[in-house]
């Protein structure tokens, strides 16, 4: 440990006001951690994390944050400016320190695997770490009671889950087994999802067959060929990275693909966090993909889970335009 990182631990000491009480959790990373509750300086070193911190309202105890994948767009920046008016303030531009998080007198730190390390530094100086590994959508609804555990927020958990439940229970009757075959797209055209991803799993919940049968849980590169072996109906496109449906539908070499033939090649909506990430905000992605895959037999519109899932969750009001200006007119 620096001599630096013991100096201000020693003014946090004499900073940081006593808790309130604590309580003991089971992260997903596996480890025990006892925290404090209620927190009230919370640092995040994981963008993924800092999802579930502002759906449970806590964009309040945040200090610091990885805001990873929020577009840079005056409607984001506006509808974030309204839910944390000083987060862009708080944005960490790189990979977070311990010297970063001990300067911030954070009391609780959120993170996912890759923070083993800075983990085990913060707790050397009597700040906690919980870390998350959600990536599958069972593990989103467990990371979401983690949150509220640990953020003292177990209602508004409880909340976030029912929301959750009453979207599959809509989906459900529609996801046939006889769905269409879904090919999803990240950065590029030719980086495709694997079939262990999180983003295969919205495609077999919202009721379509996932073409790629790539083995991993990681974004891998293929060739034209690939693609064209494995002949989507629909292709979806991650809502960042430069690919766009024009990257296949402008293209002779994929011409011939049943997507493309169709016109069923499309981007997927964003207007904070990634809908197709292991986020609270991907309930929205089921409901767009249903939507998308099973036109006119939800019995709920996509606008309306929208502008529900905003008002309760981040606490603020969409209106028509921003609607049309993140799913379109």
């Amino acid at each position: 440990m620096t001599q630096r990182l013991l100096c201000a631990c020693a003014v946090i000491a004499m900073l940081v006001p006593a808790w309130a009480g604590e309580v003991t959790v089971l992260d997903q990373a596996g480890r025990t951690v006892t925290v404090p509750v209620p927190p009230s300086r919370v640092a995040s070193a994981f963008g993924v994390a800092t999802a579930y911190l502002y759906a449970l309202g806590a964009g309040d105890l945040v200090v610091g944050a990885r805001y990873l994948g929020i577009p840079d767009s005056p409607l984001t920046r506006g509808v974030m400016a309204r839910i944390d008016p000083a987060w862009a303030d708080k944005a960490f531009p790189g990979d977070v320190t311990a010297e970063t998080v001990v300067a911030l007198r954070a009391d609780l730190v959120v993170g996912g695997l890759r923070h083993h390390k800075l983990a085990a530094l913060l707790a050397d100086v009597g700040i906690p770490s919980v870390l998350y590994a959600a990536e599958t959508f069972d593990a989103v609804r467990d990371a979401i009671a983690l949150t509220g555990k640990v953020l003292g927020r177990e209602e508004k958990a409880r909340e976030l889950a029912a929301f959750f439940d009453e979207v599959l229970a809509q989906v459900g009757p529609v996801a046939t087994p006889a769905g269409p075959r879904v090919l999803c797209v990240g950065t590029h055209p030719l980086r495709v999802a694997a079939a262990g991803m999180y983003q295969s799993q919205l495609v077999a919940l919202a009721g379509g067959k996932p073409a790629s049968d790539l083995p991993g849980t990681a974004w891998q590169d293929v060739n034209p060929e690939q693609i064209l072996l494995w002949d989507p109906e629909v292709i979806v496109i991650a809502p960042y990275g430069t690919a766009r449906p024009e990257s296949f539908l402008a293209d002779p070499v994929f011409a011939g693909l049943s997507a493309v033939r169709t016109g069923r090649v499309y981007k997927m909506p964003q207007l904070l966090f990634a809908w197709d990430n292991p986020i609270p905000e991907s309930v929205l992605g089921v409901v767009w993909l249903a939507e998308l895959l099973h036109p006119g037999r939800l019995p709920g519109a996509l606008e309306a889970y929208a502008v529900r899932f905003y008002r309760e969750f981040y606490g603020v009001e969409l209106g028509p335009e921003e609607l049309a200006g993140i799913i379109g007119p």
